[in-house]
């Protein structure tokens, strides 16, 4: 990893007096303006990660390196509703993915989620992801191949209902609104054991889920949850709480596959 930026970099620039005005921006722009300002960013080729510069009023920024976070939430587009990263970070752990792993994806929306689950399981592992809307379909790809996960992650066009190919999965990630339609083909496809976890954004729809994930002795350890996400004020003389939260944002289902006679 390089430790200086150069001229191929993507650097954030964070207002080092207003953390909260950030920028995700390529060192090849040239000129960045901002409303305090414009910033030369060929000043900062050859400099280390992290230098302050000054834009021509005076206002200063700090260039740091973006990590994957600043990198899907402000250097993608989006069409649909993303997975929060306080969300699909649970969702990653509680799958357990891990280098080498196979997970299915139904519903790549933005691929979002996708790039998450790529980055867990890269560099051997691979990411096969069902979306139906073609639209949806090439933003994503586009998306995926921004982020730099071509490799790790296979894309069809193509509806669930038409059946799941290359089972059995280490794992599955299902994100549309009917997926319990589909339920008897998402365990045929999933290994022994393998967890699944779902997202959706109502209780009834919810309810309608857990009917057919506890009925037939196919899942076990079914669990729903919802994460919630609350920063602090960083001023030492007082600490509280932010205003506003990233409270509510979706339902998460988790469920693991069992074999019975």
């Amino acid at each position: 990893m390089d430790d200086k930026i150069t001229e191929n970099s993507l650097i954030l620039i964070i207002d080092v007096l207003d953390n909260s005005k950030r920028y995700l921006v390529p060192i090849e722009r040239g000129k960045f303006s901002t409303k305090r300002g414009e910033i030369d960013l060929t000043e900062l080729v050859g400099r280390a990660f992290g230098t302050v510069i000054e834009s021509h009023l005076g206002r200063s920024y700090a260039a740091v390196r973006p990590t994957f976070y600043d990198r899907i939430m402000r250097g993608i587009k989006r069409r649909t509703q993303i997975i929060y990263p306080k969300d699909s970070g649970y969702i990653a752990l509680w799958l357990g993915l891990r280098d080498g792993m196979k997970v299915f994806e139904c519903g790549t929306g933005s691929g979002v989620m996708t790039s998450i689950m790529a980055n867990a399981v890269a560099p051997d592992g691979v990411v096969i992801t069902y979306e139906r809307d073609e639209f949806f379909f090439e933003l994503a790809k586009s998306n995926i191949e921004k982020l730099g996960f071509a490799n790790n992650v296979e894309m069809f066009n193509r509806e669930l209902a038409d059946g799941i190919d290359y089972a059995p999965y280490d794992a599955m990630f299902i994100d549309f609104r009917e997926p319990w339609e589909h339920i008897d083909i998402i365990w045929s496809a999933l290994a022994g054991g393998a967890p699944v976890a779902f997202v959706l954004p109502t209780t009834n729809q919810v309810s309608m889920l857990l009917q057919f994930l506890t009925n037939g002795n196919k899942f076990i350890d079914i669990n729903v949850a919802e994460t919630l996400l609350r920063f602090y004020k960083p001023v030492p003389a007082r600490l509280r709480p932010n205003d506003r939260m990233v409270a509510h944002t979706t339902y998460l289902i988790m469920a693991r596959k069992i074999i019975t006679d």
